[in-house]
């Protein structure tokens, strides 16, 4: 019996193709809604940085580019983590 064995060029260019990329862009767009609707709020510069990016690869990245988002989202020995982003990627499921 012959094993199933994945052609990883046909699946690395699927992930270009139009309709995959809307996909992708939807999701992207609901985990960066909850994340903006959850995240803390001091001054609102880390909920309004909140946004995607297309990556090289054909991926979509839900990031924030303010300098302490690390530190929000992971906390550090002063502040509690509060994992924005990983919690809306949970709360954005179908």
């Amino acid at each position: 019996m012959s094993s199933f064995q994945p052609d990883h060029a046909a699946i690395a260019t699927l992930v270009h193709e139009a309709f995959v990329q809307e996909d992708l862009h939807e999701r992207a767009d609901r985990v960066v809604t909850v994340a903006k609707g959850n995240a803390p709020v001091e001054t609102g510069r880390y909920r309004d940085s909140i946004h995607t990016e297309d990556g090289p690869d054909g991926s979509v990245l839900i990031v924030s580019d303010v300098e302490y988002a690390a530190v929000i989202d992971l906390g550090s020995g002063d502040h509690p983590a509060h994992h924005t982003i990983a919690n809306a990627l949970d709360a954005a499921r179908d």
